[in-house]
């Protein structure tokens, strides 16, 4: 499982990086959290990834806290997919609603 993890988080961005360089289909940001003490500016920083063709979107987080299975906590990186966007008819409309 290690291994696996390592591999994704070795390949990802390598994919990334040649497919836009191809077709420029995803476009990432990173993500500033104001307002609060975690610091994550350039320590830990959160980038949010958007597939400009298929509109999934991912978080990436780099030196996230995570659970260890046997307890105590770890530092590790993290991709968390989102969702999909939709396009939507007309400016301002509203694609879904939260319950």
């Amino acid at each position: 499982m290690k291994t696996l993890l390592r591999i994704i988080l070795v390949g990802l961005p390598l994919a990334v990086q040649a497919a836009e360089s191809v077709d420029g289909r995803y476009q990432a940001v990173v993500l500033h959290s104001a307002g609060t003490s975690s610091g994550t500016g350039s320590i830990s920083p959160k980038v949010f990834i958007l597939d400009t063709r298929d509109g999934h979107m991912w978080t990436w987080e780099q030196n996230a806290r995570m659970q260890r299975k046997k307890g105590g906590l770890a530092f590790g990186n993290i991709l968390t997919y989102q969702g999909r966007l939709r396009p939507g008819a007309r400016a301002g409309e509203v694609i879904g609603e939260g319950k």
